[in-house]
C-alpha cells in the first residue's frame, strides 16, 4: 500500500486537516527490523530499514485503510471489461473468463494495463 496513494484517497474521502496529518506521520518515517530467535535462546537482529508501504500489521486502521484503498478496484475492472474482481479481507483476486485463449489474453493485458494505471 503505496502511503501517498493512501493518504490522497483519504482526502478524497474527506479525511483532511489534523486528521489527514496523523495519519500521515502514522504510516510515514516508521522503520522495521527481523528478530530471530535460535533454540539455544540467542537473539539475531536484522538492520532497521524503512518501512516504504503498508500499514503496521496487527493494527487496528488497518483494514479500514485497505478497504479505503482498494475501494474503487471494482468499479474500475468491472465497468472497463466485464472482469470481476473478487475481494475478501486483504486478499483480491480478478476472474475473467473468455472462451478462447486469444480473448482470454487481450482481457488479461487490458485488466493489467487499467490497474498499471490505477497505481
Amino acid at each position: 500500500m503505496n502511503h501517498n496513494i493512501l493518504l490522497s484517497k483519504l482526502e478524497f474521502y474527506g479525511i483532511t486537516g489534523k486528521a489527514k496529518n496523523l495519519i500521515k506521520s502514522y504510516v510515514h518515517d516508521r522503520y522495521q527490523r527481523v528478530k530471530i530467535k535460535n533454540k539455544h535462546s540467542q537473539n539475531y537482529f536484522s538492520e532497521w530499514k524503512k518501512v516504504k508501504q503498508g500499514v503496521p500489521q496487527g493494527s487496528v486502521l488497518g483494514p479500514l485503510f485497505f478497504i479505503l484503498y482498494i475501494n474503487d478496484l471494482p468499479g474500475l475492472i468491472n465497468d472497463a471489461y466485464g472482469s470481476k474482481p473478487t475481494i475478501y479481507a486483504d486478499d483480491t483476486s480478478v476472474i475473467i473468463t473468455r472462451p478462447n485463449f486469444a480473448g482470454l489474453k487481450e482481457e488479461i493485458n487490458k485488466v493489467i494495463e487499467k490497474l498499471s494505471n490505477w497505481f
